[in-house]
């Protein structure tokens, strides 16, 4: 996972914990109703209170804190530049709050992801958008592409580290200030890259046609999904969460 970067973060980790066995679609309609709430927060404490949240629900996850780190570095060294304009600007309140907002509703979506594999993300989308397709919106085709990219742009990103890798092998490297060499191997890091993706595509196409795939016709799930009581409760707090500005206000 460290090769992966940022994408990292939408990586499924296997586990057992109580995250990991909670139904999708109790996990979307907590993240909707806390990112939104969270956003919408101006108050310091109410915003260290979401923190709180989110650290517990990394604790109830069982994942381990480097995997959490190797997620969240590349943000802390962006928080860190964009802190420093936010401090010189508007003081360090504001400061405070741009960091506790940015990585409370980043530790929530990477748990989302890492908790849930991709098979029952697409399941509990669906699910939640098929309403929609009584007033006529194709849902199966968005539902279809978010799960394309959930899978796919990790592998992706780990068939370009190993030509990069394949690269250094071959032979010396160009120095950091040799712009001119540098841009030659990345202009020569697509030929091998564009084959691969258009023969994972080719390879997806002809496995959805082999099994008569066709958007917007009924068809039988991989996964049963079933609310259970942990579910209800997510979304009651969910429904808390939307609530609590109206209390404050």
């Amino acid at each position: 996972m460290n090769s992966l970067g940022p994408l990292s973060a939408i990586h499924y980790i296997p586990g057992n914990s109580l995250l990991h066995r909670l139904d999708p679609r109790s996990k979307y309609g907590f993240v909707v109703s806390y990112s939104i709430n969270l956003v919408s927060s101006h108050s310091l404490t109410m915003s260290l209170i979401y923190t709180l949240i989110a650290f517990l629900l990394f604790t109830l996850s069982k994942l381990h804190l480097l995997t959490v780190w190797t997620n969240i570095r590349g943000i802390v060294i962006v928080l860190l530049i964009l802190n420093y304009f936010q401090f010189r600007l508007h003081g360090i309140e504001a400061a405070a709050l741009l960091t506790l907002k940015t990585l409370s509703f980043f530790l929530v979506v990477m748990l989302m992801f890492s908790t849930t594999p991709p098979e029952k993300q697409m399941e509990g989308l669906h699910k939640l958008l098929s309403p929609l397709r009584y007033l006529g919106v194709r849902t199966e085709s968005f539902v279809f592409m978010f799960t394309i990219a959930v899978i796919y742009l990790p592998l992706l990103l780990e068939d370009l580290m190993r030509i990069m890798q394949a690269q250094r092998a071959r032979g010396p490297q160009p120095g950091r200030w040799n712009l001119l060499g540098r841009g030659k191997d990345m202009f020569l890091l697509l030929n091998p890259l564009l084959f691969i993706i258009f023969r994972r595509a080719e390879r997806l196409s002809e496995a959805m046609e082999s099994r008569c795939y066709c958007p917007g016709c009924d068809r039988t799930a991989y996964y049963l999904l079933k609310l259970g009581k942990h579910d209800i409760v997510v979304l009651l707090l969910a429904l808390l969460f939307a609530f609590v500005p109206l209390y404050l206000n």
